[in-house]
């Protein structure tokens, strides 16, 4: 059942990652031409002023930066076929969880299991 759900998913989830990836291309070349601007600031007090921005500017271009290859690492999943194969146990993970989750690596039981290592690892 999941997996002809999975089928009938795939298009709407293969659009949604890329819609989401043209959105992070386009963020990305509207930071590098803020950077851009912020450095042909002269004035000491506008780049004072502007260094908290442009640290929040840069934690959130990396966040998307591991977006995009985690949306990338999807869609070739996708291309090649193997999309909505769990990366720890082989086993397909549920339509369910993917059409919440599209870039989810593992199935369920996985995702617990590694929870569960972080939790008694940061006890």
């Amino acid at each position: 059942m999941d997996q002809v759900s999975l089928a009938d998913l795939l298009p709407s989830i293969k659009e949604s990652l890329l819609f989401q990836k043209s959105q992070i291309l386009n963020r990305t070349n509207e930071f590098k031409r803020s950077q851009q601007e912020s450095i042909q600031l002269s004035d000491e007090a506008e780049v004072a002023s502007n260094d908290l921005s442009n640290n929040l500017s840069i934690h959130l271009h990396e966040r998307s930066m591991k977006a995009l290859l985690e949306i990338d690492k999807s869609l070739n999943k996708i291309a090649q076929g193997t999309y909505g194969e769990c990366e720890g146990c082989g086993d397909t993970i549920g339509a369910k969880r993917l059409q919440a989750r599209p870039l989810a690596p593992l199935c369920i039981s996985c995702m617990e299991e590694r929870e569960e290592e972080v939790r008694i690892k940061h006890q």
